[in-house]
């Protein structure tokens, strides 16, 4: 029962919110990610890239409920820049519920499938579920919403923050723009791609062609890695 479950993390929560709120003070950005499949793996790419850029936390796993992103967020210390916090849901209000506990800077959004449909009800209800992390951003923020996925990309109309879309089909819409050009794989479906990125983000115009070679296998990855980016 999950308000079962919050009512006995009260004091875990009330700490992390603490540390996070103080680390965001001090400069902290904080990405939160959802979606039906790939919230892992997403993770752990992003978690990858943004350890070049200065000390990162991110979950062991899938830490993605009610427990495991307080407990997460107790990791940072004062030299933390960036946390990555995996969000899952089994209901409305979940994730809501822990954007309070870790306010996101940057809220990516991956799908919305059929996981936890028995839960739901509705596949309708999941994306209303997983839009609640966009609703939580400031207009500072950064919604990054997979353009190939209808769901997905109606959140657009959910958040007052600046918007990144990715695909895998061709160049979408949006102030940042991620999208992958020649993509191959090799004889075990390792893939990879130029990836383009286009638009306004925070250190001004972008405009870049690179290859990308993913050492995963699965076409999925791509589209995680599109995320990444």
């Amino acid at each position: 029962d999950w308000s079962s479950d919050v009512c006995s993390s009260d004091l875990l929560s009330s700490l992390a919110r603490g540390v996070v709120s103080d680390a965001a003070a001090g400069g902290l950005v904080v990405v939160g990610i959802t979606g039906s499949s790939g919230k892992t793996s997403t993770k752990d790419l992003i978690a990858q890239v943004f350890a070049d850029a200065g000390p990162t936390v991110a979950p062991p796993g899938s830490f993605n409920n009610e427990i495991g992103v307080p407990l997460t967020a107790l990791r940072v210390t004062d030299d933390t820049r960036f946390l990555v916090s995996e969000m899952g849901a089994r209901g409305g209000g979940h994730i809501a519920w822990l954007c309070r506990i870790v306010p996101p800077d940057v809220a990516v959004v991956l799908n919305v499938g059929h996981a936890h449909l028995g839960e739901f009800g509705s596949v309708e209800a999941i994306a209303q579920a997983k839009g609640e992390l966009v609703e939580a951003l400031t207009p500072q923020g950064w919604a990054v919403l997979n353009a190939d996925d209808p769901l997905v990309a109606a959140m657009a109309a959910r958040t007052r923050a600046r918007l990144a879309h990715y695909s895998l089909t061709g160049e979408p819409a949006g102030d940042l723009r991620v999208w992958a050009e020649h993509v191959r794989a090799d004889d075990v479906q390792r893939h990879s791609f130029t990836l383009r990125a286009a638009g306004a983000g925070d250190d001004g115009a972008i405009d870049c062609a690179e290859p990308v070679e993913l050492q995963g296998p699965g076409r999925h990855q791509v589209v995680n890695a599109l995320a990444a980016a």
